[in-house]
């Protein structure tokens, strides 16, 4: 006898097929878990790798700003001497500035000072009631009539004329803005010996010499005093210094 297959032709197969399908279910989801799982360890490989290069960069640095700040500490010392140094050096040239060039003054002076007069009295302040450690001079208030450094000079000359001549000159020393004539007058007997302030020898005008007594004013000094050099760049206390012919 044939035997005859009753199931639809469209039906056979479906069970076999269903049971493979089913079978291959798992290994799908299996493989994809695999897959999740390595990209998940090669994320925290490479994280942890990030990390720490990271990490030793970060060391490096604050090795490299640790050795930049001591060597900018060292150099620091540098710097503070650099400024200090600059400092004194505005302090010195502030000091200079505020002092008379007495030196150069007394030279001008000695340049012009005809060979018949004789200078019987020389004295040199910085300013008005300044202490020249001598008798000072004997203008009076006329010293007083400018603030800058002066000269009070006391002599004798052969005539009234050559009086008038000795101021003209002395006009033309360097930096004199003003000479001042306090008296003039001609001598009837010679006068007594005196020593000048700028030299040790003995000095005597003659009879009917024309004696004189005059102030020649100079340019102020920035930042004199009485005593000295009141302020200067960089510096809290006064520097003096006197004497006649002493730089001030």
């Amino acid at each position: 006898m044939r035997a005859v297959n009753l199931v639809p032709a469209d039906s056979r197969g479906r069970g076999s097929r269903g049971s493979s399908s089913g079978a291959r279910v798992p290994v799908y989801v299996l493989l994809g878990f695999l897959a999740a799982a390595v990209a998940l360890v090669t994320v925290y490989v490479l994280t942890n790798n990030t990390i720490g290069d990271r990490t030793a960069k970060l060391a490096n640095l604050k090795a490299q700003v640790a050795e930049d700040q001591a060597e900018a500490a060292r150099l620091g010392e540098f710097t503070k001497f650099s400024q200090l140094a600059q400092t004194r050096i505005e302090t010195v040239r502030s000091i200079a500035a505020a002092r008379f060039d007495w030196h150069g003054a007394l030279s001008d002076l000695s340049k012009v000072v005809p060979a018949n007069t004789t200078l019987e009295s020389l004295s040199g302040t910085v300013v008005p009631g300044a202490n020249t450690g001598g008798s000072g001079g004997s203008s009076g208030g006329l010293r007083g009539a400018l603030p800058g450094p002066a000269f009070e000079v006391q002599g004798c000359t052969a005539n009234q004329d050559d009086v008038a001549r000795l101021m003209s000159e002395l006009r033309l020393v360097n930096g004199v803005t003003r000479v001042t004539l306090s008296d003039s007058q001609v001598s009837t007997s010679p006068a007594g010996s005196s020593a000048s302030s700028s030299s040790n020898n003995t000095q005597t005008c003659a009879k009917n010499a024309a004696t004189f007594d005059l102030v020649v004013f100079f340019q102020p000094v920035a930042n004199a005093g009485a005593s000295g050099v009141t302020s200067v760049t960089g510096v809290s206390t006064s520097t003096s210094t006197s004497g006649t012919g002493g730089a001030q």
